[in-house]
């Protein structure tokens, strides 16, 4: 059971590694692009994500309602992958706040630093 809920799993992220691929994939001749790497993805990127794979395992689900054991496999490879996606919100959610916490932190020394060079009024 354990090794049909991990080829069942591994088929559905190369699945939807092909069908993520062939929907960015322009129709006309590639052109030279440069590719800016990023720390972190946005919210949104995840929630596409999220939304993409909700939709992926869906669909394999579907194509596997013939055999109980594969329904099973499917049905656990939804609850993981829900699981999984999770985690990664929480993750970002975790990074952005650090993020914020250091901003706020250096907008409050900016602000003392600039009150200390302000010239006083007497």
């Amino acid at each position: 059971m354990k090794r049909s809920a991990f080829f069942l799993f591994a088929l559905a992220f190369a699945w939807a590694g092909s069908v993520a691929r062939a929907q960015s994939t322009p129709p006309s001749t590639p052109k030279a692009t440069v590719v800016v790497p990023r720390d972190s993805v946005s919210i949104a990127d995840v929630q596409r994500a999220a939304d993409e794979l909700a939709r992926t395992v869906q669909q394999v689900v579907k194509k596997v309602t013939e055999s109980p054991e594969l329904k099973v496999a499917a049905l656990n490879l939804a609850k993981e992958s829900v699981n999984a996606a999770q985690v990664v919100v929480t993750q970002q959610a975790a990074t952005l706040q650090s993020v914020l916490e250091a901003l706020s932190r250096q907008v409050a020394a900016a602000t003392v630093t600039i009150q200390q060079t302000k010239p006083k009024a007497h």
